[in-house]
């Protein structure tokens, strides 16, 4: 990327884009405030699931469908963000993308079709992603006039992460005061108000860089791809619910993403410009770092799937002491932000000792929440795993993010960016989530036969059948949360040895490699091609 001169870092820290009348230190702050705005926005919320499906009479399946619909279209945006930069103006990116995320939010709110949420979702989870990038390249060289990442990223995950927090948040108590429409309604008059803010106080002929018009873009490979990882999404999300493998829906998902994902792999490597160059996949640290948010996921899709068990069948939490928990990792997601600025920048630690420490937050919140299983345990005493959990995701998120930046040429940074998203974003997270539900729902199963093998006609309370079959569930729950809960702290020390034993360094594959591979793949399957024409032509030659 071109260096800039001393005075064009100057011009871009009075922030250009606004109008004069705009005070310099204002300028800042309506920029964060569009960012909060966009993050609060997007789709449906994940935390108004329950609410949501008993209004619609949706199945739960539905709303998490949606949900990760945007997170996929927030994704797939990445390849696209400087050309939208380069080509549009700030003042007329923000005014199509607020108003977007304004019919967004209005058609979830009101509209009861799912493939049609669904479908909005995933534009709104797109132009989300645009209108906070464009937010955030105006201000960065207020934050860090060196365009240092280790500056830079501690700053911006401090607001993403914390977003959500605080989304959640905001739609919990909307939930307990009034509806889950009510935090649409909300949504919808901020996202106004940007638009009246961005219309008034930005200049309608800045643009941040030279005019680059939309050629050479791979709108198929963009369609394919997304279509690869809705699928993938769909299978996570609905496994469960059709049985997996027993149901032919499934399967054919599986085998229609299979299709997409050779199409896309194809075109990766024989187009002159797809949508994500093959050599993006080959980039040094990609393997890593794709392993480690893997596992990022794996571990924290516990918060989701075996907390929310353990606080409404177990502690009987209404859902705004439930809501209240993500305070605990609000805070924890400040720690994080704090000690990875403090371990980039002042300590100037190495990047694996810093996701050594992110994982470890990871792990005492498991093995914390694997002693606290229990119905005597109060409200206060979950705060602080939540507080660890917080400044894990952080800590992980920002570490990885700044060692992509720095391990990854620039040509290729967005795109990797996008291939990360894969698992950290899109279906990272459902699929955790689906791993981590079916191993509870047979581990619950094997529980109940054992525990229920003493009930029979000579227990002393058969006459109350019903109180003896309440307790036994709720015994068998418990049960259950601490048995996968210390399979989760199994699995976070084996993470925390495997960091310790490794060096990300090493971890690159060969373009050599892949070159051979591709090359012996695509000499076979011609020699297949001509074997089958002599077989079945071979006499019509003649």
């Amino acid at each position: 990327m071109k260096q800039q001169s001393p005075e064009e870092i100057e011009e871009a820290r009075r922030i250009m884009s606004c109008k004069d009348f705009i005070p310099l230190p204002v300028r800042f702050l309506l920029f964060l405030f569009i960012i909060i705005v966009f993050q609060f926005s997007g789709g449906v919320y994940m935390s108004a699931v329950t609410q949501m499906a008993g209004s619609l009479s949706w199945i739960n399946e539905d709303i998490m469908m949606a949900g990760y619909a945007s997170l996929v279209g927030l994704t797939v945006a990445f390849p696209f963000l400087f050309r939208i930069m380069f080509r549009f103006t700030a003042r007329d990116i923000l005014l199509v993308v607020t108003a977007v995320l304004t019919v967004g939010d209005w058609i979830c709110m009101v509209c009861d079709n799912v493939p049609v949420v669904v479908t909005v979702s995933f534009i709104s989870g797109f132009f989300k992603m645009v209108g906070t990038f464009i937010c955030w390249s105006q201000i960065q060289l207020n934050i860090t006039p060196t365009r240092d990442f280790a500056v830079f990223f501690p700053f911006l995950f401090t607001f993403i992460l914390g977003c959500v927090q605080l989304s959640n948040l905001a739609t919990g108590y909307c939930i307990d005061i009034y509806d889950w429409q009510t935090m649409h309604l909300f949504t919808i008059l901020a996202l106004i108000l940007t638009f009246l803010t961005v219309y008034f106080c930005l200049r309608s002929h800045f643009r941040q860089g030279p005019y680059i018009p939309f050629k050479n873009i791979d709108y198929l490979g963009c369609m394919l791809w997304s279509g690869f990882l809705l699928s993938l999404v769909f299978v996570f999300v609905y496994g469960e619910y059709f049985d997996w493998l027993d149901s032919k829906v499934i399967c054919g998902v599986i085998l229609f993403s299979g299709l997409l994902l050779g199409v896309c792999l194809y075109k990766s490597y024989n187009d002159q410009n797809p949508y994500i160059h093959y050599d993006t996949f080959r980039q040094n640290g990609m393997v890593p770092i794709f392993i480690l948010f893997g596992c990022m996921t794996l571990m924290s899709s516990t918060s989701g799937s075996l907390q929310n068990i353990f606080t409404g069948a177990i502690l009987g939490f209404s859902t705004r002491h439930s809501i209240d928990l993500n305070w605990g990792t609000f805070f924890g997601v400040l720690f994080g932000a704090a000690f990875c600025y403090l371990g980039l920048v002042k300590w100037r630690t190495r990047i694996k000792i810093i996701v050594f420490n992110g994982f470890f937050f990871f792990f005492l919140y498991q093995l914390l929440m694997y002693f606290l299983i229990d119905a005597s345990v109060e409200k206060s005493m979950l705060y602080l795993p939540m507080f660890f959990k917080g400044a894990g995701l952080c800590i992980v998120y920002t570490v990885l993010t700044y060692a992509l930046a720095v391990g990854v040429p620039f040509k290729f940074y967005f795109e990797a960016m996008c291939v990360i998203g894969f698992i950290r974003t899109s279906f990272g997270n459902p699929m955790s989530g689906a791993i981590v539900t079916r191993m509870y729902n047979y581990i619950k199963a094997e529980n109940m036969a054992t525990l229920s093998g003493e009930i029979d006609a000579m227990h002393p309370m058969t006459d109350a059948f019903s109180s003896v079959y309440a307790e036994l569930n709720r015994q068998v729950v418990m049960v259950t949360l601490k048995e996968v809960y210390g399979y989760a702290v199994i699995l976070g020390l084996m993470i925390l040895v495997a960091i310790i034993l490794s060096d990300y360094r090493r971890f690159t594959i060969p373009a050599n490699i892949i070159d051979r591979k591709i090359s012996y793949i695509r000499k076979t399957v011609k020699a297949i091609y001509r074997d089958i024409q002599k077989v079945m032509f071979g006499k019509f030659d003649s």
